[in-house]
This record gives C-alpha cells, sequence and structure tokens, in this order.
C-alpha cells in the first residue's frame, strides 16, 4: 500500500494533535482523593493541617496500589498505612 505525502502529514498532524491531547489530559485524569477511597471502600479524612489522608491497614495496603498521576505519600505507622495526597481541605 502506497501512501501520498498529503497522507502522511495529515495522519502525522492526528497523532502530535491526539499527543498533545492526551498529555493535556493527562493531570486532569488523576483520580481524586475521594474517589479513590471510595472505590476502595476507605474514607478520607484530614490530619491538623487539613491535608486529606487516607488510613487503610497492613492487608489492604497489600492489596491495593496508587493511582496513576498522583503525587501521594505513604507512611507506615502503628495502626497499619497513611496516604498524605497533598490535597489540602478549602477553607471555607
Amino acid at each position: 500500500m502506497k501512501i501520498t505525502k498529503r497522507q502522511l502529514r495529515t495522519l502525522v498532524r492526528e497523532a502530535i494533535a491526539g499527543a498533545d491531547e492526551r498529555i493535556a489530559g493527562a493531570a486532569s485524569a488523576a483520580m481524586s482523593p475521594e474517589s479513590w477511597a471510595a472505590k476502595n471502600g476507605l474514607g478520607v479524612d484530614q490530619d491538623n493541617d487539613g491535608q486529606k489522608i487516607i488510613s487503610m491497614s497492613d492487608e489492604q495496603a497489600d492489596m491495593l496500589s496508587m493511582p496513576p498521576g498522583v503525587n501521594w505519600d505513604a507512611e507506615k505507622d502503628n495502626d497499619g498505612w497513611t496516604i498524605y495526597t497533598n490535597d489540602y481541605v478549602e477553607a471555607g
């Protein structure tokens, strides 16, 4: 199958446009702490600074993984694990 230069340019433009849309949408596609917690039967609390946190047991931590595209940190504590989401409750 032969392809013309015009068809090739069109294909390249479409591929570049699609890649730009996927890159631009990646940050907005990151799952919120509330939706991830609800999906996995967990709850969202807040720490003293107003940061949203998710607590879970060792067993839950073994079965779950953080969603792609998030900047969350996990810390082991006496009761299991705490995920610090770097997302803060808005003052209202």
